[in-house]
């Protein structure tokens, strides 16, 4: 009897336990979802709204601004010769994987096929930005001023991308008439 007693109170703890916890749990695994969403808010399955994909557009692009910002803070220790070199290597070896990640991200991001373009305009730029690195990276080990050079051509080429994609961010999302492509010159 004492053991039915104790089996009978200890599953009232267990249940009540479960329920204690339950709520904490849920909030838990809601928040860490929002977080996660917020930060990466790349949808995985066909996006039909203009909206939804201008929303993860300027996420990545947010993505983007920061990671450029950060690694350019680093140029800036450079050039004020608190880094030799070899230091700006390393942490341009740092970096680059992380630009190479964001690029795949945008790559598998979904679209609505009349943007494409866009699309497009944000995986060109964050690739010739990235390649705009590397070469500044051997240009940094070997010296070469062609390297050089051809970093800072491919920097400037993926801002001529950057300016197609952050048109389109200004624009005022277009009723379900308009077509966006009217406003958007990729000349």
């Amino acid at each position: 009897m004492l053991r039915q007693l104790r089996t009978k109170t200890s599953r009232q703890l267990v249940i009540l336990f479960l329920l204690l916890l339950t709520p904490i749990f849920s909030f838990y695994l809601i928040h860490t979802t929002e977080g996660i969403n917020k930060f990466a808010k790349v949808s995985y399955f066909p996006q039909t709204s203009i909206e939804d994909f201008k929303d993860s557009l300027n996420n990545v692009v947010h993505q983007s601004q920061h990671l450029t910002e950060s690694y350019h803070d680093e140029i800036g220790k450079w050039r004020m010769h608190q880094y030799d070199n070899y230091t700006l290597a390393y942490i341009t070896d740092t970096f680059i994987p992380k630009f190479e990640k964001l690029t795949n991200i945008a790559r598998i991001m979904t679209y609505p096929e009349d943007y494409k373009y866009v699309h497009d305009a944000l995986v060109n730029s964050l690739s010739f930005e990235t390649d705009s690195y590397k070469h500044f990276r051997v240009y940094l080990l070997s010296g070469n001023l062609t390297e050089d050079e051809i970093s800072n051509k491919l920097f400037s080429r993926a801002f001529e991308y950057e300016q197609i994609y952050s048109e389109f961010l200004s624009t005022i999302p277009p009723t379900s008439v308009e077509n966006t492509t009217k406003f958007i010159s990729l000349d």
